[in-house]
């Protein structure tokens, strides 16, 4: 009977080691899912954000563009933010959609925000921080760049 008892013991100890570990991993595979998939939605936030304030930032030059006289010279910069949630990211002007896309780099997450201007778009890009939209006269365009 008493060697029957020791490796009860021995059995015992080991499969409550092997289950405690199962649960242990589950809850951490289960916990990084979720803090992952509430990252992308707080970057896809601030992303939206930072579109909407260079979507007003590039239809404000195009109100200054329209009212000039002649040959205006405008620039706007405006500081924003280097990386969102710990990662960087991109603004893109798409003329052809009348589009800004904002992209981060890790997770990739992208955000679309529509721009409306009386002032042609020009194909042009700019990391995160100081942006600025201008006008650049030799094109008749709207244009984005890093400040």
């Amino acid at each position: 009977m008493r060697r029957n008892r020791a490796v009860s013991t021995t059995l015992s100890y080991t499969l409550s080691l092997a289950i405690a570990s199962i649960l242990v991993s589950g809850l951490l595979i289960a916990g990084g899912n979720f803090v992952e998939s509430r990252q992308e939605q707080v970057i896809r936030d601030e992303l939206e954000v930072i579109g909407q304030q260079v979507a007003s930032d590039i239809a404000r030059v195009d109100r200054l563009v329209v009212a000039a006289d002649d040959d205006p010279t405008v620039n706007l910069d405006h500081t924003f933010p280097a990386r969102v949630s710990g990662t960087g990211y991109r603004v893109s002007v798409d003329p052809a959609a009348d589009e800004l896309t904002l992209e981060s780099t890790a997770p990739e997450v992208s955000v679309t925000v529509s721009l409306t201007t009386r002032t042609a778009l020009g194909d042009s890009t700019a990391g995160g921080g100081v942006i600025t939209v201008f006008y650049d006269e030799s094109s008749d365009q709207l244009e984005v760049r890093d400040g």
